[in-house]
């Protein structure tokens, strides 16, 4: 299977939900390779459950890269900004 290169979106995370911006996601997309840089992030797939940040979805941690399959799971993607709280 030959791969190319289709797009390329760069998102800010923060305390509101964000997903991918739908022009990136056409039928030429197979899979995408999501990148998390700075914070930690809560991720939800289904489309439905929005994450919630230190309850709801799957923790990315900086530096990982992850791959998401098929044009419905990256338009179903959802991300929001992981709260880190500072006891004192």
């Amino acid at each position: 299977m030959l791969v190319a290169n289709v797009t390329r979106e760069q998102i800010t995370v923060s305390n509101a939900v964000k997903t991918l911006t739908a022009a990136t996601i056409t039928s030429q997309v197979m899979y995408a390779d999501i990148q998390i840089q700075a914070y930690q992030v809560r991720v939800t797939f289904d489309g439905s459950t929005a994450p919630v940040a230190a309850t709801t979805g799957m923790l990315w941690n900086p530096g990982s890269v992850w791959r998401v399959w098929s044009e419905e799971q990256l338009e179903d993607l959802q991300f929001i900004r992981e709260v880190i709280t500072m006891l004192h």
